[in-house]
């Protein structure tokens, strides 16, 4: 993957102490507020969803990409059975195929309207109390489109944005 020198500096607005990573940063909003449940929108090669399967036993994820063999195979299936819901396609395709969830973060298309389409197909999927949030808010169009959708939103470690709902 290319470097990208278009980043835009966003300050982080929610203070946390753990390593500065999105999967630790993810682990320990979920945990703090038990959360059972979450989709993630955009796995690529799935290490944040397998790193959040291996740490928190309780939790059940729908793993939405355009290419689910890129991290999901007969291995995983068996490791994870019932707590990985892979689901293949457009990612504001599917939505409709995820019941309501605790947190949705979305790390899929990274254009304005790839982001746009996204908050809008998931931003209903959510459970009172729960999360809508997402990663590279630092990338122009993830930016523009949080900014214009969502009024309210922080910024954690790794250019993580998250939004109550």
């Amino acid at each position: 993957m290319a470097k990208r020198n278009d980043r835009l500096y966003v300050r982080q607005t929610y203070m946390f102490d753990g390593k500065s990573n999105r999967k630790h940063f993810l682990k320990y909003i979920i945990e703090e507020n038990n959360y059972t449940t979450m989709a993630e929108v955009g796995v690529r090669d799935g290490r944040t969803t397998f790193f959040l399967l291996d740490h928190i036993p309780n939790l059940k994820i729908f793993a939405i990409d355009n290419k689910i063999s890129l991290f999901y195979n007969d291995t995983v299936r068996e490791k994870y059975k019932d707590r990985l819901i892979a689901i293949e396609g457009d990612s504001s395709s599917v939505a409709n195929q995820i019941p309501f969830v605790d947190l949705i973060f979305i790390d899929a298309d990274h254009s304005y309207k790839g982001v746009c389409k996204d908050i809008d197909a998931y931003k209903n999927k959510i459970n009172l109390g729960g999360l809508l949030c997402g990663h590279d808010i630092d990338y122009p169009g993830v930016n523009k489109a949080v900014k214009e959708k969502i009024k309210n939103f922080d910024v954690g470690p790794n250019f993580v944005w998250l939004a109550k709902t």
